[in-house]
């Protein structure tokens, strides 16, 4: 199992992070190595590295907004939200150079690093949750529906464990050094993206990608679909919220908005709400170095320091966390159809492939109980099943507050199921190729 840099567990959370819509690189020459030999395609050290990349991009987000931004209703954005608001109009990669900024501090960015040690199973249940409510976003999920590698619970699951894989890297490694594979691992994502924002923002592929739906991709919507209660009950929540409109111009994909609340994808919600997470006992210098691991990697991304969504204080970015989620999430979440609901479950069936007691329904009604968004029509229909797996949630996060060596255990039990899906039955990679054994599960 494998070594993670002076942790006392060792190995990696099974519960992944994530950013909010999994658009892996293709398989790379080390695609066969297991989390101790993590490595990346060859890139330079000082220079991003030109990308032959594929289908889709790591870290893409959720949502982004054109030339102009219109918001209904009375309340006014903050004017931290307004400028991150300004950044759709810029492309994702701002071209500052992959060195330490003079802001960064060494101390506090392992700070962060420590965090993600010590609570992996929090962390990798709050980005599962979070994923739950990105994909809310048609711009996040109209490319994951184009590129057809994401639609199925096995593919899902590819995309996801390979994301961890390159977040795993990220956090053991040392990303400011030059010769390490995090640094290289992190620059070699960065050429994705600016090889996907050259190919989403062509003219070719721009009107498929607006066009397509799972239905298209031979994905019926059932009797007893979710999307219409949800719908329903958050109706009333957001008519009383700031939907973001799009104004009639183009857009740019993988802009420095989509950036930006990429890294609030990865670290929001328990930013904002770490006792319903299991991370009520971390102090504020914890929370802080987890902000600030991300503000480092969001530069390491291209993301200029206007946009960064980490760049302010812990209580400026918990307040700028729960602006997000009011002004932008909870109204996408009020509008989602079956091509969310497909697409949510097709990934949480694969995460319980190696993860049990996860379901689509039970992680969203624990999500709409993180913010507080009462959702009697969708529990109404579903099953006991999911019921149990919801409680068991509750019971689970609220067990950690009370029993803290709980967590230990829990992190240990991850780190085992991560193990059995790299080594024995799905000997899942980073470059997101599973070699499957013949005995895969069923979908």
């Amino acid at each position: 199992m494998a070594d993670v840099s002076g942790c006392p567990l060792t190995g990696i959370s099974a519960c992944p992070v994530m950013a909010s819509v999994m658009l892996q690189p293709p398989a790379g020459p080390n695609e066969g190595h297991l989390l101790p030999h993590l490595s990346t395609s060859p890139v330079g050290d000082s220079h991003l590295p030109a990308s032959s990349v594929g289908d889709s991009g790591l870290l893409t987000s959720p949502i982004s907004s054109s030339a102009s931004v219109t918001l209904k209703g009375s309340v006014t954005p903050s004017p931290r939200m307004k400028k991150l608001l300004e950044g759709a109009n810029h492309p994702g990669d701002s071209h500052n150079p992959p060195q330490p900024p003079q802001w960064l501090d060494r101390e506090l960015f392992d700070r962060g690093r420590e965090f993600y040690k010590r609570y992996l199973y929090c962390l990798g249940t709050s980005d599962l949750l979070s994923l739950v409510m990105t994909l809310s976003a048609e711009r996040a999920l109209k490319p994951l529906i184009y590129t057809g590698r994401s639609d199925t619970p096995m593919k899902a699951l590819r995309r996801y464990f390979s994301t961890l894989l390159h977040l795993i890297t990220w956090f053991t490694g040392d990303v400011w050094d030059p010769n390490n594979s995090a640094h290289k691992d992190i620059l070699f994502v960065r050429s994705i993206h600016c090889k996907l924002s050259r190919t989403f923002n062509s003219s070719t592929y721009k009107e498929k990608v607006t066009a397509i739906n799972v239905t298209k991709k031979g994905h019926k919507e059932p009797a007893k679909s979710l999307n219409s209660a949800i719908r329903q009950d958050l109706q009333r929540v957001a008519e009383e919220t700031l939907p973001l409109e799009t104004a009639d111009t183009p857009v740019i994909y993988i802009n420095q908005l989509d950036m930006s609340l990429t890294q609030y994808a990865f670290m929001g919600l328990i930013v904002a709400h770490p006792e319903k997470l299991g991370a009520g006992a971390a102090t504020e210098e914890e929370i802080a170095g987890l902000i600030h691991f991300w503000r480092g990697i969001g530069w390491l991304m291209g993301v200029e320091d206007q946009y960064n969504f980490c760049s302010g204080s812990l209580v400026e970015t918990k307040e700028l966390c729960l602006e997000v989620e009011r002004l932008i999430f909870i109204p996408l979440l009020a509008k989602v159809d079956w091509n969310y609901e497909h697409m949510a479950t097709s990934l949480m069936t694969g995460i319980n492939y190696i993860v049990p007691f996860i379901s689509y329904p039970a992680m969203f009604r624990y999500l709409a109980y993180i913010l507080d968004i009462p959702v009697s029509t969708f529990v109404s229909k579903t099953s006991y099943l999911h019921s149990f797996h919801y409680w068991l949630m509750r019971l689970t996060f609220s067990l950690i507050l009370l029993v803290p060596c709980l967590l230990v255990l829990l992190n240990s039990l991850f780190l085992s199921l991560i193990d059995v899906a790299q080594r024995k039955r799905f000997k899942l990679t980073m470059s997101g190729s599973p070699k499957l054994h013949e005995a895969s599960p069923e979908h």
